[in-house]
């Protein structure tokens, strides 16, 4: 028995609308990034360089290619504003530790 055209119309709605969704959240993150892909599993290294990054250009994703650091970079430090929560560095569901065992490889679920 065929399916009316009626009843396709909803879900080519909603197929559109989840696809719409889902580029537009992709594009925010894309362009709050400095035009750059999202950086994933970084290490306590990767987190200094983004500091010195941060001082040196004043972006969190920028980059400079001067050989020589302006007079601020030697007095400046980070001010990283942090919200309080008594669950700090805790994962709240058991999705996030699947996600975080998956990306970095710790399973480490204590």
């Amino acid at each position: 028995m065929p399916v009316p055209f009626e009843g396709l119309l909803p879900y080519a709605i909603m197929t559109a609308f989840f696809g719409l969704a889902g580029h537009g959240v992709g594009f925010i993150r894309y362009w709050d990034n400095g035009w750059k892909n999202d950086r994933y599993d970084l290490d306590e290294w990767d987190e200094r360089m983004m500091k010195r990054d941060f001082l040196l250009t004043g972006v969190p994703r920028g980059q400079t290619s001067d050989p020589i650091a302006p007079d601020h970079f030697k007095t400046a430090t980070p001010v990283l504003q942090r919200y309080y929560t008594p669950y700090r560095d805790q994962f709240f569901t058991f999705r996030e530790r699947l996600y975080r065992g998956y990306v970095t490889g710790n399973w480490d679920f204590s």
